[in-house]
């Protein structure tokens, strides 16, 4: 079976927590054929290897990695890859992409555009 791993950053609030869900069940919806399971890198529960291990319970063999982080900072290029790495010694038989990053694209700049356009009409 394959899976996406989403991987949030991890906050105290409540609200950003529940954006992170959202963004990870509406991906869920896109992809009816992979286990699709969201976790947090620091923070808030459940981290990496928690969820890795509930994804390998059910089978999951072969995952992407998938951070819903905007720029390649320290978390992107150590952090994370040190987990993913600890992970797979663990379990051998399970292969794992790492994708970028959202990084720059025309879409997220559309949203604050959005989102200026909202607040300079004070909606």
């Amino acid at each position: 079976m394959e899976g996406i791993l989403v991987i949030g950053h991890g906050s105290r609030s409540s609200d950003a927590k529940d954006i992170f869900f959202s963004i990870v069940n509406s991906l869920d919806a896109r992809f009816p054929d992979k286990s699709v399971k969201g976790c947090f890198m620091e923070i808030s529960s459940p981290n990496i290897e928690e969820t890795v291990e509930i994804m390998y319970s059910e089978g999951v063999r072969s995952m992407v990695a998938l951070p819903y982080f905007l720029f390649p900072g320290i978390h992107i290029k150590e952090d994370i890859p040190e987990i993913l790495e600890r992970i797979k010694a663990k379990y051998p038989d399970m292969s794992i992409a790492f994708a970028q990053p959202l990084g720059f694209d025309e879409k997220l700049v559309d949203i604050l555009a959005h989102r200026a356009a909202e607040a300079i009409s004070g909606k």
